[in-house]
């Protein structure tokens, strides 16, 4: 479970994890089902994962083609103009880059203080999908005449 925040810069109906959360660790994880809140908040450290459970990689697969996974793939060289057979490493790794990550969105909880209510960035009138009339405005260009 990860701890969902706005970004205005994304498209609509886009959802984007960044690699390099901060990941959940057995503090964090005991911290997140012990806490009444359900904060993955370490209570020592005060190390806040963004995670409940896993990290990134825990939802991340590569969609490598099989050709793309055996030893006699000829392709380009990654870093001189050459051709080779095989993989090479981070292009053609199962466990490395390139990755495309499915996911379901699903609502877990309210998102306001203790659990209630609506987060608070979420009410600015900035986000998507919750724009004020003057983010409106901006967003159709109608702060400027030409």
């Amino acid at each position: 479970m990860l701890r969902a925040r706005y970004n205005p810069a994304y498209p609509y109906h886009i959802v984007m994890m960044k690699h390099g959360t901060y990941i959940a660790t057995e503090k964090s994880v005991k911290a997140a089902e012990m806490r009444k809140d359900g904060r993955a908040l370490s209570a020592d450290t005060g190390y806040q994962a963004n995670f409940r459970y896993g990290s990134q990689q825990s939802v991340t697969r590569n969609w490598h083609m099989p050709m793309h996974q055996t030893d006699s793939l000829f392709h380009k060289a990654k870093v001189a103009m050459a051709f080779l057979f095989g993989g090479e490493a981070d292009n053609h790794a199962v466990n490395t880059v390139p990755k495309e990550t499915l996911v379901r969105v699903t609502k877990a909880e309210d998102g306001g203080l203790g659990g209630k209510g609506v987060w608070a960035p979420a009410t600015t009138g900035y986000t998507p999908g919750a724009e004020s009339e003057t983010m409106r405005k901006y967003i159709e260009g109608q702060f400027v005449s030409l």
